[in-house]
């Protein structure tokens, strides 16, 4: 019998201590770890005074482009130099010549006929005495203006005067067959040359001054709230300065910047875009050289246009704020996460100026946080300053 008993006995305790183990396996664990609080960046922020920017774009130019045209007829016997498109001139210099000798003709005649013109005077002014002195002595009555010669002597006088006009005329004809340049600057395009035949009217080149280049600059009716433009907020007796402008392009591999300022905005509306288009000066952009090049006209630039200066603002990092819920995320003295609202007033590309419920040493949350909830308790990282 113990034969048939000891094997029965020890396979059941075999059975009973894998069960036991196996058991003692499956359980759970009944001590959860605590999760470990999120670490987190952030921006120790205090309030300040920024002035915003509004980025606006535009082609450079000329403040002052004319045809210049010849008044007289003739051949052109003279050109400037740099009588080229692209060449550069200087206010007073001589660009066109036509041959003036036609000119000079007409006011050696025009000196001879007021010659001739004076010696009749001279005769019909001794006329008229002798007219008056015999009147005197045999005339009865009041006597004529024939009598006295007056009408002849009116004639001669009108002659005196249309020979000294045609030599105004010749001599002004004589000044207007050399073309100078009205101010410093370059030629665009030139129409004429060297023994062509010019007529009066006829276009001689296309010129635009150096002195100064314009930018158009559109900017739209939200935009147009950041600026200080003088026609919108000048005050009457008050001073106003002109919002400053930087403008820039790209050169090869660098960046050339000038400094503009607004001079005015145009008086409408764009019809399709319903934006306003401000105008931007740039002074001596030939003198002010970037990187070793003048402002050419038809050059694309980009704009920042000086904007309004608004005090105890906060300034954060774009990807900070929810731009739907206008909201960020702050830490408080007990590391818990807090809500804040903001009230957003200006968005531009490397950050925002913002309003609302921050103060000044708020810990705003950079990153760390993937799903935030009010009261969430965080590890702060080292602060950003």
């Amino acid at each position: 019998m113990t034969r048939i008993l000891l094997p029965i006995v020890v396979l059941s305790m075999g059975l009973v201590t894998a069960f036991l183990i196996l058991a003692k396996h499956s359980q759970p664990e009944t001590a959860r770890l605590q999760p470990e609080p999120p670490h987190v960046e952030v921006l120790e922020v205090q309030p300040q005074s920024v002035r915003v920017t509004v980025i606006s774009q535009g082609v450079a130019m000329p403040r002052t482009e004319i045809d210049l045209v010849t008044e007289v007829a003739g051949k052109v016997i003279r050109v400037h130099p740099a009588f080229a498109a692209g060449g550069s001139f200087h206010r007073g210099d001589i660009l066109v010549a036509v041959d003036p000798r036609d000119y000079q003709f007409a006011r050696i005649e025009a000196q001879s006929q007021l010659a001739e013109a004076q010696r009749l005077l001279a005769q019909e002014e001794a006329q008229v005495e002798q007219a008056m002195r015999e009147w005197q002595v045999l005339g009865k009555g009041e006597a004529t203006p024939l009598a006295l010669r007056t009408p002849q002597l009116r004639e001669i006088r009108a002659k005196v005067a249309a020979a000294k006009a045609d030599g105004a005329k010749a001599r002004l004809q004589q000044i207007r067959s050399v073309l100078r340049a009205p101010f410093d600057g370059r030629i665009r395009a030139k129409h004429v040359d060297l023994g062509q035949y010019l007529v009066p009217g006829e276009k001689v080149a296309r010129l635009y001054a150096t002195d100064s280049l314009e930018v158009r600059l559109p900017v739209s009716m939200e935009q147009l709230a950041f600026l200080d433009i003088p026609w919108i907020s000048e005050k009457n007796g008050s001073t106003h300065t002109a919002p400053s402008v930087t403008l820039q392009t790209t050169i090869g591999e660098g960046i050339a910047r000038w400094v503009g300022y607004i001079i005015r905005t145009e008086g409408a509306l764009e019809p399709t875009s319903g934006q306003l288009s401000l105008v931007a000066r740039i002074p001596q952009p030939e003198s002010d050289q970037s990187h070793g090049r003048p402002l050419l006209p038809g050059t694309f630039l980009q704009a920042e246009i000086e904007g309004l200066e608004y005090h105890q603002v906060f300034v954060l990092p774009p990807a900070v704020a929810n731009p739907r819920t206008e909201q960020v995320l702050v830490v408080g003295d007990d590391n818990r996460l807090k809500i804040k609202k903001l009230d957003i007033l200006k968005s531009e590309t490397d950050r925002i100026v913002v309003r609302g419920e921050l103060q000044g040493g708020d810990k705003v949350v950079l990153s760390g946080v993937d799903v935030p909830i009010e009261g969430m308790q965080v590890t702060i990282a080292p602060l950003r300053q």
